[in-house]
């Protein structure tokens, strides 16, 4: 080899010596290193943009999906439940449905108590003819804002929890019910009745045309309604009680009426104390007169009166008395309605009915 071959070789093993990097120090070896005033290496510049690139590339990547239409920023409030179990309570979002327990309820139909009029029977005293007496009482009942007045007197009447006062009855079995009560354009009331009814009182045909005389002044009146029908299921009674009685055809309260007292009361007594006792009934007695007594409990008689109804001795008539000169707030009375036997002068057909006193006026009845 030349000795310019030789030099050539040195200067190119110098370069590639210089170019080559310095290698690490020992382990035990401390070695503070000095940065070099030589440009960087193209190489770790290289390397270095690649990465930024490759951020500044994955951004968008993020953001819209690898090219897809951007997605709104989550803002809602609603949140997912997760799947995994974890001790701590989760808090959902306010906008989530919240689920509320209802508890059922049940729709109650407001009641309020009303006064309604139902006749019972009374034995009288020293009757002549055998036949019992009727007699109006004043009540008050709970009903339904619906129910019309005939309604509410019907069923008073034919309720099997209806106790009389002492010395009153009715004549009505327990079993038998108001079906329906109905008025047409002719004043006639239409009350269907259940099956029951067919077989009447069960204690003969007195009790019988007693039954059918208490339904009939309970269910009527002297004007707007004078007549009543009875059905069951919607058909007019051909056979009613013990001897079939055919009773298809309207009824008024002259039907069976020469089947009562000669002696009846049609409105209620009462009395306040502040206001006169007033009360009217109907009588076929002897010269149409008939008398009134007020005994008190002692048994004095602390009024008397008398009056004459409009027909008498073979007919019917109806009277009424009118009193305001007895103190009825300090007294419990008695009234005594009756007429004169012209054969001794004894009362006869005696109805006796204790005043009721009170501001409501009204008997109670039902439990």
């Amino acid at each position: 080899m030349s000795g310019n071959d030789d030099q050539r070789m040195k200067d190119l093993a110098k370069r590639l010596v210089a170019m080559s990097p310095e290698p690490p120090p020992f382990p035990e070896e401390v070695t503070v290193t000095q940065p070099r005033g030589s440009r960087p290496n193209p190489i770790l510049m290289f390397a270095g943009a690649a990465v930024i690139v490759l951020i500044l590339a994955a951004v968008p990547i993020l953001l819209f999906g690898g090219g897809g239409n951007v997605d709104p920023v989550a803002t809602t409030t609603t949140s997912t439940v997760p799947s995994t179990e974890t001790s701590e309570p989760i808090v959902t979002s306010t906008t989530e449905a919240t689920t509320t327990t209802t508890e059922p309820t049940t729709t109650s139909i407001a009641r309020e108590l009303r006064g309604t009029i139902i006749f019972l029977t009374q034995t009288p005293e020293n009757s002549f003819t055998g036949n019992p007496a009727l007699v109006p009482f004043f009540t008050n009942v709970v009903a339904a804002p619906g129910d019309t007045d005939e309604e509410i007197a019907l069923r008073t009447l034919t309720n099997p929890s209806l106790t009389p006062p002492p010395g009153f009855e009715s004549h009505i079995p327990a079993d038998v019910e108001v079906v329906s009560v109905n008025s047409d354009d002719e004043g006639v009331r239409v009350v269907d009745m259940n099956s029951a009814f067919l077989e009447g009182s069960g204690s003969g045909l007195l009790g019988d045309f007693t039954m059918l005389n208490q339904l009939i002044y309970t269910a009527t009146d002297t004007e707007l309604f004078p007549q009543v029908l009875f059905t069951v299921g919607g058909e007019p009674v051909a056979q009613f009680g013990t001897d079939g009685l055919n009773i298809s055809e309207p009824l008024n309260r002259d039907a069976f009426q020469d089947q009562l007292n000669s002696v009846i009361l049609t409105s209620a007594i009462t009395g306040s104390g502040s206001s006169p006792l007033v009360f009217t009934g109907e009588a076929n007695v002897f010269e149409a007169t008939v008398s009134l007594e007020l005994v008190d409990l002692d048994g004095n008689v602390v009024y008397d009166d008398f009056t004459t109804a409009t027909c008498g001795t073979g007919c019917w008539g109806s009277f009424g008395f009118h009193i305001e000169d007895v103190d009825f707030e300090s007294t419990q009375l008695t009234a005594r309605v009756f007429w004169h036997s012209p054969e001794d002068g004894e009362p006869a057909d005696v109805v006796s009915v204790p005043v009721f006193w009170g501001e409501a006026g009204a008997w109670d009845f039902l439990p």
